[in-house]
């Protein structure tokens, strides 16, 4: 028969084991076979197959590593569900020993009753609210996140939660697909994970399905430390993207509209070649005063200007210090070789700048911008001549 060549077995217990029995590389892949395996298998399975391929995705996990860990020799026995040609999972007890000086594993899959089940959990709504499975259950079905559990290979065995409709999936529809296949386009979100089973704890933050999402990945293990799988928890954060994008786009608004502002504040116009004027227009505060006086001098330097008239029509009242600072300005603009006139003086700023007791004979005032405009032309005008 063929694939039944070998010194291993006994050539009659082979033909006639009522059982499946199978020899099996250390890797899964499935050497030699007997009738029954092949009946039960399939001739796919058993020519060239594994048979870790047979064990349902829930079972595998466990079931691989076991298997890995089978020393020369040595005898381990379990019972899990084994998928038949059909494709149906059935229950089998499965003995298997390593045979001494081989890499080959014998291993004898017999029928058995159906594995227990776990007893029937209470309905969810009889549970106390402070219940953990409520809780649990209440966070997945209202919250955009995604709970899931991988085995070795990085076949999902567990997936729920509402954030899989965020990923275009519903939940469980992933169980026994590879995650690695689902994220074959996100390099980094493969790389983490891989990390994850590995036996490393990871947290990134990572864009897939154009949403973004916040992922914790932690190392499933046994009860001897070895690492048996992943479980992985996923917060769909788009909503915040979203919402940080919408207060970047307000803020950039703000910004912009506060420098128009700024702009309006001190409008600086060049009324006259080498003229330039800065009507000012409501409260001038010490604030304001000073960007006054950091606008108006880089205006004079920018246009080399002769003349540089601040007319204070619009503005009804000014404080001492501001005041103060506007005779500042008059004189930094002689510095700059320019000279500075004020204009449309109110009676009350008047008033407040006599306060200041300073010598005011050399402050050049016109009763308005017009008398101020041609007076810087007369001068000019006598320059010239």
């Amino acid at each position: 028969m063929d694939g039944m060549t070998g010194g291993v077995m006994d050539v009659a217990l082979f033909e006639h084991c009522p059982g499946i029995l199978v020899s099996v590389s250390l890797e899964g892949e499935i050497l030699r076979f007997n009738p029954e395996a092949e009946r039960i298998l399939g001739a796919n399975r058993v020519r060239g197959g594994s048979l870790l391929e047979a064990v349902p995705p829930e079972d595998r996990g466990a079931f691989t590593d076991a298997w890995a860990h089978i020393g020369e020799g040595e005898s381990w026995s379990a019972s899990c569900h084994i998928h038949d040609a059909a494709g149906v999972a059935r229950a089998y007890a499965v003995s298997a020993r390593r045979a001494p000086g081989k890499a080959e594993i014998i291993a004898v899959l017999v029928p058995a009753p159906p594995l227990p089940s776990a007893p029937a959990s209470p309905p969810l709504a009889s549970l106390p609210a402070n219940a953990p499975a409520r809780v649990l259950r209440a966070i997945l079905d209202n919250v955009n996140i995604v709970v899931f559990a991988l085995d070795l290979e990085g076949n999902y065995t567990l997936h729920d939660g509402k954030g899989a409709r965020a990923a275009g999936f519903e939940s469980g529809q992933l169980v026994g697909a590879n995650i690695y296949e689902v994220y074959g386009t996100a390099p980094r979100a493969a790389k983490e994970i891989r990390r994850g089973l590995a036996g490393e704890a990871v947290h990134m933050v990572s864009e897939a399905h154009n949403n973004l999402w916040e992922s914790w990945f932690v190392p499933a293990r046994d009860a001897h430390g070895r690492v048996t799988g992943m479980i992985g928890v996923t917060l769909d954060k788009s909503d915040m993207k979203r919402a940080t994008k919408e207060l970047e786009t307000r803020l950039e608004l703000i910004e912009r509209q506060q420098e128009v502002i700024r702009n309006l504040e001190t409008p600086i116009i060049q009324v006259w070649d080498r003229v330039v004027t800065l009507p000012m227009v409501g409260i001038v505060d010490s604030r304001r005063a000073a960007r006054v006086m950091d606008d108006l001098l880089a205006a004079v330097v920018r246009t080399q200007a002769s003349f540089a008239i601040l007319d204070l029509t619009g503005v009804d009242t000014v404080d001492t210090v501001t005041a103060s600072h506007l005779f500042g300005l008059i004189r930094a603009i002689r510095l700059l070789g320019a000279e500075g006139i004020i204009t449309g003086i109110r009676p009350t700023v008047a008033q407040t700048m006599v306060t200041l007791g300073l010598d005011l004979t050399s402050l050049t005032t016109r009763a308005n911008l017009r008398e101020g405009l041609e007076l810087c032309i007369r001068r000019m005008s006598a320059t010239k001549a």
